[in-house]
This record gives C-alpha cells, sequence and structure tokens, in this order.
C-alpha cells in the first residue's frame, strides 16, 4: 500500500504529466390597424428584437473561500513540491478543486502566488515557530477553510481521506474517506478517473460539515490572525503595560479575542471582527494602529485577507 502525499516522488511512474440618417419609425404592433386617413389597413413591421432579460451572476458571498492541499508527513518536503511531483496528488488535488469550483467556491491555489514562502517564513521568524505550512498557507492565501487530502493505492481500488480545518486557529471541522474498488489500469488517466470518483463520493458529506460550521461561525464574526513583532526598546514595566494595553484595546474593539501568545517579543492572537464595522484586514490594521497611538510606533509587514503581520516600536 502506498500514500499519495508523503513524498514528491510516488512509486508508480507516471508520465509528466457614419451611414444614413436614422428614420423615425411607429412602434412596432402584430396587429392591423385601420389608417387615420384612407381607412385602409396598414402593418408596421416588427423589427426591434425583444432584449433578453439579463443574467445574474451567482452568489457565493456566503460560502467561505478553501485551499486544497496535499497532507505533508515528509521533513524538507513543502506541498507544493508534493503537488509539482508527484501526477497523483495533482491529480487529487484537481479532482477535489473542481468539485469545490462547480459548488462556487472562492478556490485558493497553492500555485497561485509567488510571494506565499516569503509570507509563511515571514510569520515564522515573527511568532518564532515552525507550525503547519497548510495552515500557514491557507493564512497567507485568505482561504477560510483548508482540505488536507491524502490517498493509497493497489491494484484494482484507491481509498482517499479528507479532513478540513480552520484557517485561523486550525481546528479540525470534519473528516471523510472514500474509496473506488473498481478501478482498473495503472496508467495515469485510469488512476486520475478513479481520485475524481473518490472525490465526488467524500466531498458532498465533507461539505455539509464545513456549511455547518461556517454559517455558526459567521454570527461570531469574520476572524483574523495577527501577529505582533515587538521591536522597541522597552523595559520590563513598559512590556507590561503594553501588553494590558494591547489586550483590552482589542477586546473593547471586537467581538471575540483569543490569546494564543504574549512574551516580550510576540504577541499571536485570534480576532472576531464585525463584518460590518470591519469588512477587511485594513480596517482591522487601522483599528489597532488607532488603538497604540501614544503607546507604540505601529509598522505594517504584510496584510493577507485573514493575516496581518505587524511590527510594534
Amino acid at each position: 500500500m502506498r500514500h499519495l502525499a508523503i513524498t514528491a516522488a510516488f512509486p508508480i511512474i507516471l508520465a509528466a504529466c457614419a451611414g444614413a440618417p436614422e428614420v423615425e419609425t411607429e412602434p412596432a404592433t402584430d396587429t392591423a390597424a385601420p389608417s387615420a386617413s384612407s381607412g385602409t389597413l396598414s402593418v408596421t413591421d416588427e423589427t426591434a428584437a425583444t432584449p433578453e432579460p439579463a443574467k445574474q451572476l451567482p452568489d457565493n458571498s456566503s460560502l467561505p473561500s478553501i485551499l486544497v492541499t496535499p497532507a505533508q508527513n515528509g521533513k524538507g518536503i513543502s506541498e507544493l513540491q508534493v503537488v509539482q511531483n508527484n501526477p497523483m496528488a495533482r491529480a487529487m488535488m484537481e479532482a477535489v478543486n473542481e468539485y469545490l469550483t462547480k459548488k462556487l467556491y472562492d478556490v485558493k491555489s497553492l500555485e497561485g502566488d509567488a510571494n506565499l514562502n516569503s509570507v509563511v517564513q515571514m510569520q515564522n521568524d515573527i511568532a518564532e515557530t515552525d507550525e503547519d505550512l497548510s495552515y500557514l498557507a491557507s493564512l497567507a492565501l485568505g482561504a477560510d477553510v483548508y482540505i488536507k487530502f491524502s490517498g493509497n493505492v493497489k491494484p484494482g481500488a484507491i481509498s482517499v481521506d479528507l479532513n478540513a480545518y480552520e484557517s485561523s486557529t486550525a481546528r479540525l471541522l470534519g473528516s471523510e474517506s472514500a474509496m473506488d474498488d473498481d478501478c482498473g489500469g495503472n496508467d495515469q488517466t485510469a488512476i486520475a478517473e478513479c481520485l475524481h470518483k473518490a472525490a465526488r463520493r467524500a466531498m458532498p458529506l465533507l461539505e455539509k460539515k464545513i456549511k455547518a460550521y461556517w454559517q455558526k461561525d459567521l454570527e461570531q464574526g469574520i476572524q483574523y490572525k495577527i501577529i505582533m513583532n515587538i521591536k522597541g526598546e522597552f523595559d520590563e514595566e513598559e512590556i507590561e503595560d503594553l501588553h494590558d494595553d494591547i489586550a483590552s484595546g482589542l477586546k473593547k474593539a471586537f467581538k471575540r479575542v483569543n490569546v494564543n501568545v504574549m512574551t516580550a517579543k510576540t504577541i499571536d492572537a485570534i480576532i472576531y471582527a464585525d463584518g460590518n464595522e470591519f469588512p477587511d484586514s485594513q480596517s482591522v490594521y487601522s483599528a489597532i494602529r488607532g488603538m497604540l497611538k501614544g503607546k507604540g510606533q505601529t509598522k505594517k509587514i504584510n496584510l493577507t485577507r485573514k493575516l496581518i503581520l505587524m511590527d510594534i516600536e
């Protein structure tokens, strides 16, 4: 039995993979009408086509944005490298992305942002942690939820495992598994089709769990992860005062605050903001900046849809 997302090199070898003046006419009619002067009948030609009603674009504003990424078990190999080097991993990712896209979700791509690695590294440097890259990538790319996939391949059968997580906290939202035990052939096309079948079986149940979380969580507010890097020259008492000011200020400004880490160098917190008052990360950052005026200089390092990196000096 072989795992789909452990290494970039999968055991099964697969292929790399000014015209005339306008003349006024009477309004068109589909019936004959008597002439006012002669009493004879006249018919006006119907030349104007009835305009089609404008098509409304589907509204997906009530759905979370989602990132799909391989589960990563090996050290030194990123999720992006797995997808780039493993045809089966790419096929699995494309199968889940295809399902979500058809359902009108905003699907984020691991390959869609050239600055992804620098943002992830910056967060690690500031927070002095080595966190799950899928979690950090979802924050850097602005996903509300990320789905990790893995799978096993054996002759005639393929199984997949899908796990959905909340981006801001990495909380597990739900898991689903599915198997295609009627998978014939070992070529890339056949295996990719089997992966699509398995994904189509697993995703509807997982989607229900994601939607249930999303609707409930929206009531609490829009989530943002905030990393504050304390760089100024503060003594111990000043650090304590700064901590108190930040904690109390965040609680006053936002609906809910969860502080993960608070040290002399770093503050790592999740805030829940009222979407009507704070529609995006810039408005959240501006509120924090105003809150800290007179207590320390703030500097914006990086803003994404879900992640705010900043310095305090």
